[in-house]
């Protein structure tokens, strides 16, 4: 978000939206995206250099998918979809921004596109692992979730929230049982034929 304020700044600051700069404008799009989708055929080249065949077995993490079936992979298979979901999501924002920009003339679109996917590309889990050679451990560990954007609005991530939420709603759940239990008819009666056994005792 930091990003995006920032260049719109400067755009606004330079008067880059003046048409008379839209030619250099659509030239450094056409690279940087030129640049992007290349960049994934090597990250795929890498990736089925590789041919990690390690398995991999897990749940769709996707929104919505809770009863979906279990899902038998590999590193590689894993990775080359990835890729391939990444594509797609460029070939996308290409067309919408392409529209916005020659139907409606604006600029900020191309702006922002010309840096936003590089440094999006960089900070993904593919980059990371096949370029940077870090270890696929912590949140480079497959299978992957798609980042939320509004989770720092709304408290962080939200497996981790659901997961605590569980665990709090079974310790509420216990203590709710056991005061239940303890203030039940049955539990006063108990409790008074003690009190009148010991008064017998004594």
């Amino acid at each position: 978000m930091a990003v995006i304020f920032g260049t719109m700044h400067v755009v606004k600051r330079a008067g880059l939206e003046s048409p008379e700069y839209a030619p250099i404008i659509r030239t450094a799009y056409a690279v940087a995206t030129a640049l992007m989708i290349a960049f994934t055929f090597y990250l795929k080249s890498l990736i089925q250099k590789k041919n990690d065949t390690t398995a991999l077995e897990y749940n769709d993490p996707a929104p919505g998918n809770q009863g979906a079936p279990r899902i038998e992979t590999t590193f590689c298979r894993y990775d080359l979809g990835e890729v391939a979901k990444l594509q797609k999501s460029s070939l996308f924002t290409i067309a919408i921004v392409a529209f916005m920009h020659f139907k409606f003339g604006y600029i900020q679109p191309l702006i922002l596109q010309t840096l936003l996917p590089m440094l999006n590309l960089y900070k993904s889990q593919l980059f990371q692992i096949h370029i940077l050679g870090k270890p696929a451990v912590d949140s480079l560990k497959r299978p992957w979730t798609p980042e939320n954007p509004f989770a720092a609005l709304t408290g962080g991530a939200a497996s981790t929230t659901d997961v605590a939420a569980t665990d709090n709603d079974s310790d509420a759940g216990a203590a709710a049982a056991s005061s239940s239990a303890a203030s039940s008819p049955e539990a006063s009666g108990a409790k008074g034929k003690s009190k009148k056994e010991t008064r017998k005792d004594k």
